[in-house]
């Protein structure tokens, strides 16, 4: 009731991702901002991240809007501080706030620990100046976010146009049967794919991660986007003595169970996952995973009511190799794997360009923090 029709932005931990907060995922009701502890912050305020799997993270609040009690949020006093320097310089220790945190099923940061931790704050005009230069990468990078956003959306209006108004080349003249053109089917997952999930290799044995080169997916990186590259890395001796598999470029990822459930992600290179990804494989030599995508994407509230469990919802193989899936004409499939194909080499392409910028900025990042790099006013 808090949230049906709701219109007040609220922020829950897994958008507070080192980035800017123009919107959020979810909204809540004046009924629900009065009868919780929920309390609206300024634009331009600091957001971190206290626990869960983006504990120690943060970004800016570029919105009024409202959080759950995961997120501490800091009001900036502009007096004192640019909000941008206060951003990067909790960017450069979030490795350090991320050790701070404390539990044991998840990490946990809490108020008084971020309050008490200290910030190194130069003259204002040295601040607002190594902000403008950290602030010009994040830039670029967030208009190809923007770039990467409309051509999904272009891609989502096309599978939209062909698969749900049936509005695909040569419609005008195609009989139909049973309301699907003639000649589709209608097939479960397993009669057209392969499933499998992955593994996660004990974290006891440091030989498994240290000098890593194989990509190894969480979930959390699982974004319903196209996956170029992990935060960590697996060696191959990790794959001979877990139950982490290589997966082949293009594979599709579905994460089943934790807070991403159902989200989705395509390959752009050999990769591993872990256990709670389903990892989708041709039968055959023809790949349509961008079709699968789709239309994975477009039953998730079905997927999410057929999941399962107490405490979290939960998919697994066996529910998934069992859903039903229509399988166009292999004309119409191959010609809308190449139209997509288009579209999303461009948003790889652009992906790249932001994780090189990114790179830089963060070369730059704890140089100009500490100093070494003079900046002046």
């Amino acid at each position: 009731m808090y949230y049906e029709g709701g219109t007040i932005p609220w922020v829950n931990t897994n958008e507070v991702n080192f980035c800017n907060i123009y919107d959020t995922n979810r909204k809540i009701t004046e009924e629900g901002l009065n009868h919780s502890a929920a309390k609206y912050i300024p634009a331009n305020s600091i957001i971190v991240a206290m626990y869960g799997v983006t504990a120690g993270k943060s970004a800016i609040a570029k919105i009024p809007l409202t959080t759950n009690q995961a997120c501490c949020n800091l009001i900036i006093d502009e007096s004192q501080a640019d909000y941008r320097y206060v951003y990067y310089f909790l960017l450069q220790q979030s490795e350090n706030l991320n050790r701070l945190a404390n539990g044991g099923a998840q990490q946990n940061l809490n108020a008084f620990i971020i309050k008490k931790y200290k910030i190194t704050l130069p003259v204002l005009p040295i601040q607002q100046k190594i902000a403008s230069i950290l602030s010009a990468y994040d830039s670029l990078i967030e208009n190809n976010t923007k770039r990467i956003r409309m051509l999904e959306q272009m891609a989502e209006n096309l599978y939209k146009e062909w698969f749900v108004r049936f509005r695909f080349p040569g419609h005008e003249h195609t009989e139909f049967v049973d309301g699907l053109p003639k000649g589709w089917k209608v097939l479960k997952i397993k009669d057209c794919y392969r499933t499998c999930s992955g593994g996660t290799p004990s974290r006891e044995k440091p030989e498994y991660y240290i000098n890593g080169s194989i990509p190894w997916v969480k979930t959390g990186e699982i974004q319903d986007s196209i996956i170029i590259d992990t935060e960590e890395k697996i060696t191959s001796e990790a794959l001979k003595h877990s139950s982490a598999k290589l997966l082949p470029r293009n594979s599709l990822l579905m994460a089943m169970y934790g807070v991403n459930i159902g989200k989705l992600g395509i390959l752009t290179k050999q990769m591993s996952c872990n256990q709670a990804a389903c990892a989708f494989l041709p039968n055959n030599e023809k790949k349509t995973f961008y079709y699968l995508f789709f239309y994975l994407k477009s039953i998730r509230e079905y997927l999410l009511i057929i999941g399962f469990g107490a405490a979290q919802q939960n998919l697994s193989q066996s529910i998934i190799n069992n859903i039903r899936i229509t399988i166009p004409s292999e004309i119409i499939l191959n010609d809308f794997e190449r139209n997509i194909f288009v579209l999303y080499k461009q948003i790889e392409l652009l992906q790249r360009q932001s994780a090189l910028l990114a790179r830089q900025r963060d070369l730059l990042l704890p140089r100009l923090m500490s100093g070494k790099l003079e900046v002046k006013a």
